[in-house]
């Protein structure tokens, strides 16, 4: 059995998501702006390089801020049931999957882009 789609959206610790869609949004800003502007390409690629690691750091610290809200919860519960520790744990990973899916599409947008000069 699969997670649908949907939660796999909506389920993510909202404030993370929401600056992985903002580094998903600049850096489509910026793809275009690449595009339309050849003589800069590099300059994009740098910034679209830096969006690529900010996506992974944001998605890292997400991880390690669920474990911990996780553990300090089971903690305080003093033993808890299997069901509900792994439907905790699922949801913590919901947020760092998005962020390297995230930051593979950024990655994909630097990618630079070949010219070929005419004679």
């Amino acid at each position: 059995m699969r997670m649908p789609i949907t939660d796999f959206l909506t389920n993510g610790d909202l404030k993370f998501v929401i600056i992985l869609y903002a580094f998903l949004i600049i850096a489509t800003i910026h793809f275009v702006k690449k595009l339309s502007n050849k003589e800069k390409q590099e300059l994009y690629n740098i910034k679209l390089n830096k969006l690529v690691n900010w996506s992974l750091y944001i998605s890292v610290f997400s991880l390690l801020l669920g474990l911990m809200h996780s553990f300090y919860f089971i903690s305080k519960a003093k033993g808890i049931a299997n069901h509900l520790l792994f439907g905790g744990l699922s949801n913590v990973m919901i947020t760092p999957v998005l962020g390297i899916v995230i930051a593979m599409i950024i990655k994909l947008l630097a990618t630079p882009i070949k010219t070929t000069k005419q004679q």
